[in-house]
C-alpha cells in the first residue's frame, strides 16, 4: 500500500512537472502577449528569487495586462528602480491612469533613453503602449485654451437630458426614435433641425460597432442605412455621433488606436463631391483623458460647447462640462507653468479669464431648459416632411391616433423580444450542446416573431401617416 502511495506521488509530480512551463516558454508567451497563460510561471520565479529584476518586470507586467494593475505596482516599481526598461513604461501608464500627465512625460522620457535606438524590438504590446504615450506627449503640447464655466454629475443611465440645445443645434435622441428594423449599440441617436438624417451606432457583421446614417426619402419614409467609413473607427468601435450645423462637420468617439484610453472624441470632415471622409483627427486635451469622453457638441447659436466624461470615476454617473466656444482653436503655451494641470482640467476655474462673466451662457441654458420643461414624450414619430409628433392628441385624423396606440404597444413589445432574443443568443453561445438543443426552438420562433412584428410596425407607419395626410388634405 505504501509502495503504492508512492508511486502515486511520483506520477502526480511527473505530470505537475510535465505542465509546468520553462522560462523559455513563459518568456514567448509573454512576447506573443498571453500574459494569462505566462503568469503563474513568473510568480514562481519571483517567490524563488524577489530580488531579481527581470522576474519582478514580467511578474508584474502579467498582473498589470490580466487586471491586477494595483497588485502589480509593486512589482513593476522593484524593476523600474532596477533599470529594466519595459518598466519605466508602465510607470507612464500608472501616472497617465491617475492623469498625473507631468509623471507620465517624465517616465516616457525615461523609457525612450532606456530603450534607445531598439523600438524595433519591442512586443506589439509594448508598441501600442508606447505610442500612446507618445500620443500624450505630443497632446501636452497643443493643450486648447477653452473657458469651462460649469460642470454638473448626473445620472449615466439619462444623461442626454442634461443636454440643452438650441433647436437649430439638432436633437440627440433615445435609440427609440429610429425607424422600424433599425438597430442601435449605444443611447444616442443624432438629428439635425431639418429631421432629414439621421446618424448613429450600430454593430457591423464583425461585431465591430460602427456609425452608421440614413437619411428621409421623398414620401417620408427613411432610406436603408448606411455604414460610415470603418476608417472613422481606427481601428475600435465609434459612437456618440454629432453633427455640425454645416451637414459636413462630423464629431464622435472612438477607443481606436488614436485613443490614449477608453473612447476619446474624435473630428473629422465629409466631402460630399466625393462621399470620403477625411482621416479623424483626436481633439487632444483638455477634451480627452485616459476614461471615456464622449457625446461632444457645439451649439452655434449659444455659443456653448458640451461633452462628457467618466474621468471623475463617480460610480453611475457622468461629469458634463460646459464650455465657451472658440471661434478659432487657440492653444496653450506648452511651456505655461500650469500645463498639465489644464490639460487635465484639474480644476475648472482655472480655465476663467480674468474679470469673465458667465451669466448671459448659463441664462441662455435656462432659457433653453424653460422651453423644453414639458410633459414626457408620450412617443416620438415623424409624419411628413419632418413635422414631428410626440402625443396622441396632435393627431387631426382619429383613425392615425387609434393606429398609433397600436403601434406603441407593439413597438414595445417588440423591444421586449428584441432584448429577450438577444439574452438567449448569448446564451446559446456559451452552452453545451445538449442545452443549445433545447434552446434552438425558441430562438427560432422569437426569430420569426421579430420579423413579423418588424413587417407590421412598418405597414402600421405608412397607414398612419396616410392617414393623418388624408386628414390634413380636407
Amino acid at each position: 500500500m505504501k509502495s503504492r502511495n508512492i508511486i502515486l506521488s511520483l506520477a502526480i509530480m511527473g505530470c505537475t512537472a510535465a505542465n509546468a512551463l520553462t522560462l523559455q516558454q513563459a518568456k514567448k508567451l509573454y512576447s506573443e502577449g498571453e500574459f494569462g497563460k505566462a503568469l503563474s510561471t513568473f510568480q514562481g520565479l519571483v517567490k524563488k528569487n524577489p530580488g531579481n529584476a527581470s522576474y519582478n518586470q514580467w511578474y508584474g507586467a502579467c498582473l498589470y495586462e490580466t487586471g491586477r494593475k494595483a497588485e502589480a505596482r509593486k512589482y513593476i516599481e522593484t524593476a523600474y528602480n532596477k533599470r529594466v526598461t519595459d518598466a519605466a513604461r508602465y510607470m507612464a501608464q500608472y501616472a497617465l491612469e491617475e492623469m498625473d500627465y507631468e509623471a507620465a512625460a517624465d517616465y516616457t522620457d525615461v523609457f525612450a533613453d532606456r530603450l534607445g535606438e531598439n523600438e524595433s524590438s519591442l512586443s506589439a504590446t509594448a508598441a501600442k503602449g508606447y505610442n500612446r504615450l507618445k500620443r500624450v506627449s505630443e497632446m501636452l503640447g497643443n493643450v486648447e485654451k477653452i473657458q469651462v464655466f460649469d460642470s454638473l454629475n448626473v445620472d449615466k443611465s439619462n444623461f442626454l437630458k442634461a443636454y440643452k440645445l438650441s433647436k437649430e443645434t439638432g436633437s440627440l435622441n433615445s435609440a427609440d426614435i429610429l425607424p422600424a428594423g433599425l438597430e442601435c449599440n449605444t443611447p444616442e441617436v443624432f438629428m439635425p433641425q431639418s429631421a432629414n438624417r439621421m446618424v448613429w451606432s450600430v454593430a457591423d457583421s464583425t461585431g465591430c460597432v460602427r456609425l452608421a446614417e440614413t437619411y428621409r426619402l421623398a414620401d417620408s419614409k427613411w432610406d436603408h442605412a448606411t455604414l460610415l467609413p470603418a476608417s472613422l473607427n481606427d481601428g475600435g468601435d465609434a459612437a456618440y455621433p454629432f453633427v455640425m450645423a454645416d451637414g459636413t462637420t462630423i464629431y464622435f468617439a472612438s477607443n481606436g488606436d488614436g485613443s490614449i484610453g477608453g473612447y476619446d472624441i474624435f473630428m473629422s470632415r465629409k466631402d460630399f463631391s466625393t462621399g470620403e471622409y477625411l482621416n479623424p483627427q483626436n481633439i487632444g486635451f483638455p477634451y480627452n483623458s485616459p476614461y471615456d469622453d464622449y457625446m461632444f457638441v457645439i451649439d452655434e447659436m449659444t455659443g456653448i460647447g458640451w461633452w462628457a466624461t467618466d474621468r471623475n470615476q463617480i460610480p453611475d454617473k457622468v461629469t458634463i462640462y460646459m464650455f465657451k466656444r472658440n471661434d478659432v482653436r487657440e492653444n496653450y503655451d506648452s511651456d505655461n507653468d500650469n500645463i498639465y494641470s489644464l490639460a487635465a482640467l484639474r480644476d475648472i476655474k482655472a480655465t476663467w479669464a480674468d474679470d469673465a462673466d458667465y451669466a448671459s451662457l448659463k441664462e441662455s441654458i435656462e432659457s433653453i431648459s424653460a422651453d423644453t420643461d414639458k410633459p414626457d414624450d408620450e412617443f416620438v414619430f415623424y409624419v411628413m416632411n419632418g413635422v414631428r409628433y410626440t402625443r396622441f392628441d396632435n393627431f387631426q385624423s382619429s383613425e392615425a391616433r387609434s393606429l398609433m396606440e397600436k403601434r406603441v404597444a407593439l413597438a414595445s413589445q417588440l423591444a421586449d423580444d428584441k432584448t429577450e432574443l438577444k439574452r438567449l443568443r448569448a446564451a446559446y453561445a456559451n452552452a453545451k450542446p445538449a442545452a443549445r438543443k433545447k434552446m434552438e426552438q425558441s430562438i427560432l420562433q422569437l426569430e420569426h416573431k421579430v420579423s413579423d412584428a418588424t413587417k407590421t410596425l412598418a405597414n402600421i407607419d405608412n397607414n398612419i401617416r396616410s392617414a393623418e395626410q388624408s386628414a390634413i388634405d380636407k
